[in-house]
Order: C-alpha cells, then sequence, then structure tokens
C-alpha cells in the first residue's frame, strides 16, 4: 500500500491532527501532495510534492470576479492537473486521501483517469459554507460524491449532513480525529482553591461567537467573584474581541492572550479549571466538525462549556463530561458557567471527560479504525 495525503497547506498548527494521523500510518504513506508547505521543522515527512496554486496576481482577479465565475463549471487548471498526476505515477500510489472536500473536487477526475481509490475527510466548511457561496464546487461536490471511493467523515453528525446533500450513505465512514492521550496528561485539580479560571483556546472567528462569550462571562459574574476568563487565539474578529472587552463591567478579569504556542496553551490548560468553546452557526452557513480543541481539553481533565453545534454532542456529554446550551443562547451560557463554580460539578465532570476521551478518541483507537478504511480502499 501506498498513500497519498493531500492538503491544500502541509502543515498550518491548527491542523496538526493530519500529521497525528499520518503517524499511525507512517510505513504506508509515500507522499504528501499539497499547494503550500509550510513549519517543516515541526511536522517533518519527505516527500512532499508542492503544486502551487495560481499566481497571486491571478487568483486576485479571479477573486474580483468570483460573483461570475462562481456560475461557471468547476474546473482545474491543466498546470495544476499534470502536477498532481505527474507526483502519483512518479510515487506509484495506489491510494489516495485527500483531506477537505475543497481540495477533493480536484482529483476526483484524475484519480477516475489513474484507477486509483480517492478518500476524502470532510471537515465541515466544505460541506457548509463552501456549498452555500459557491455553486460550480456544490456541482463538483455532487460528483465527488459518486467519484470517491469513500467520504470520512469526522462525526456521526457530519455523516447525516453528508447524506442530507446526497451522499450515498454506503459511501460514508465515521472516523473520529484522534488526541495522542499520552501526552495530554490529566491534570490533578482536588487540592485548588481561589479563583476559577475559564479557558477559550481557538479561532477568533465567526464560529467560536467569542464576543458573546465575553458578554455572557460578563453578565454571569461581579466585581467581587473569584473568577478569570482566559482567552487564546488570533482570527478576523479580533477587533470585536477587544470592543466586546472593553465594553465589560469586569474588563479587569478577563486576560487576553492571542496567539500562543502548542506548550504555553499546555501551560495554561493546566493552570485553568473550565474550558468555554461558544461554537455556532454564522450567517455564512459556516459549521464546525468536532473541534480538536474540545477533546484536547477533556484530556486533560477540564470540564467543558460548550453548545449543541454539529458534532460536539457526541465528544462533551451533557451533565457528564460537561454543559451544553443551544447556540446564541447567551443567558444559558451564563448560567453554565455560574454553574461551573462548584468544585465538586469541575471535578466529576473533569475526571469524566478523560474517561470519555481514552473510551472514544484515543488517536491510537481512531487511526486502526482509519488504517480498516485504507485496506478496504484496496479492495475494489
Amino acid at each position: 500500500m501506498k498513500i497519498a495525503i493531500g492538503s491544500q497547506i502541509f502543515l498550518p498548527y491548527t491542523q496538526s491532527w493530519i500529521y497525528r494521523q499520518m503517524k499511525g500510518s507512517m510505513e504506508n504513506i509515500a507522499l504528501v501532495i499539497c499547494n503550500e508547505a509550510e513549519n517543516a521543522a515541526e511536522f517533518p515527512f519527505t516527500p512532499i510534492a508542492v503544486v502551487p496554486h495560481r499566481s497571486i496576481w491571478i487568483r486576485k482577479v479571479i477573486y474580483k470576479l468570483q460573483f461570475i465565475l462562481k456560475y461557471l463549471p468547476f474546473s482545474v487548471s491543466s498546470k495544476k492537473r499534470e502536477g498532481y498526476m505527474k507526483a502519483l505515477i512518479e510515487h506509484k500510489i495506489t491510494t489516495v486521501h485527500i483531506h477537505f472536500g475543497i481540495m477533493a473536487v480536484e482529483f476526483m477526475e484524475i484519480c477516475e483517469k489513474l484507477e486509483l481509490p480517492l478518500l476524502v475527510t470532510f471537515h465541515g466548511f466544505d460541506i457548509t459554507a463552501a456549498v452555500h457561496r459557491d455553486p460550480s464546487y456544490k456541482k463538483a461536490l455532487m460528483q465527488l460524491f459518486e467519484k470517491m471511493h469513500t467520504g470520512i467523515a469526522i462525526s456521526n453528525e457530519m455523516k447525516k449532513r453528508l447524506i442530507a446533500l446526497g451522499c450515498a450513505p454506503e459511501k460514508i465512514a465515521v472516523s473520529y480525529l484522534g488526541v495522542p492521550l499520552q501526552e495530554f496528561i490529566p491534570t490533578d485539580r482536588t487540592l485548588r482553591i481561589g479563583t476559577v479560571k475559564f479557558l477559550h483556546a481557538g479561532r477568533l472567528s465567526a464560529t467560536k461567537g467569542v464576543p458573546d462569550l465575553i458578554r455572557s462571562f460578563s453578565a454571569a459574574f461581579g466585581e467581587n467573584d473569584p473568577v478569570e476568563l482566559i482567552i487564546v487565539g488570533n482570527g478576523e474578529e479580533i477587533d470585536d474581541v477587544h470592543r466586546a472587552i472593553s465594553e465589560s463591567l469586569i474588563k479587569a478579569k478577563i486576560k487576553f492572550l492571542g496567539k500562543v504556542s502548542n506548550q504555553e496553551l499546555m501551560n495554561w490548560r493546566k493552570e485553568c479549571d473550565v474550558f468555554v468553546l461558544n461554537c455556532r452557526t454564522p450567517k455564512s452557513g459556516d459549521k464546525e466538525g468536532l473541534p480538536i480543541a474540545l477533546l484536547e481539553a477533556s484530556s486533560t481533565a477540564l470540564p467543558i462549556i460548550s453548545t449543541r453545534h454539529a458534532g460536539i454532542e457526541e465528544g462533551v456529554l451533557h451533565e457528564q463530561t460537561g454543559l451544553l446550551v443551544d447556540e446564541y443562547d447567551n443567558k444559558a451560557l451564563s448560567q453554565a458557567m455560574q454553574r461551573m463554580m462548584n468544585q465538586q460539578t469541575r471535578l466529576l465532570y473533569g475526571k469524566q471527560a478523560r474517561e470519555w476521551m481514552e473510551a472514544q478518541f484515543d488517536v491510537v483507537k481512531c487511526n486502526e479504525l482509519l488504517d480498516d478504511i485504507y485496506t478496504q480502499s484496496l479492495k475494489i
């Protein structure tokens, strides 16, 4: 078996779970194909075939004409197609596994021509906002459902979304993104007293609802409450986040850290008492899959506060490993934070969160399932 892994960028820190999957099948992975390479020291692999996007100025022109071009049939540049095909042939690839449908549609005709099974992991944006904003991509996605060997959903909820879009149920396999539990050691918080620290770690995007999280935190507590909100992350809503902090009556209890290293984030997980991620569906229609940040936090025995969004209910069990509220329900979010002031609740949920990760999300078990999917791809 010679597997090619495809990702538009190999590899941003926010997609380190791709590398975790690769490590479970490294002896069978013969190639990485991407459009752009970065962070090679952190995610070493050879060989990598970089098949670049069109030049920046062409992409700018295409973006400005998107309102017209999105209605034209989907196409891949001849240069890109030739680059992909050359890499697959040269390395004698037997199975192609692409992350995100947006890149996979560029491979479907190539894999069909070379008679290679195409596996596609869908992650959320590629079957929500991208479908709504680009009719040509949506049509290509319907073709991809027909041509691919297997669509890999990262949650059962995502499987339902794929079926609703028109993908045949028998073509979909559910494979969770696992967590290397030996790297995420549970923290003993039984003797901790004093300030209760709530941690948000994630991109400052419309799907994360950080400004509303700040407002909910500010509504839940007063100046005399022993609490603190730590915000880690960067993104397009950073100005809205700063504005929400400046408007808070308890701004002194809110600490904005911006982007931090993986080690710094690990240290903050140890120091904090509750992990909170206010996921929601914005106007664009974009949805998460199952945020890896929640799984990593649970692995360190942090109790979770989050929302009933996408596949989160599979990773966070309401009133067992954390508390879930409906999207955009700021009052319920405030009440959930108030409930987490009870230490016994936090300790119980944190303990059960770690146990749930061991049962369902151990990367070793998840990679074994992925290996089975790889093996099945050759039986055609």
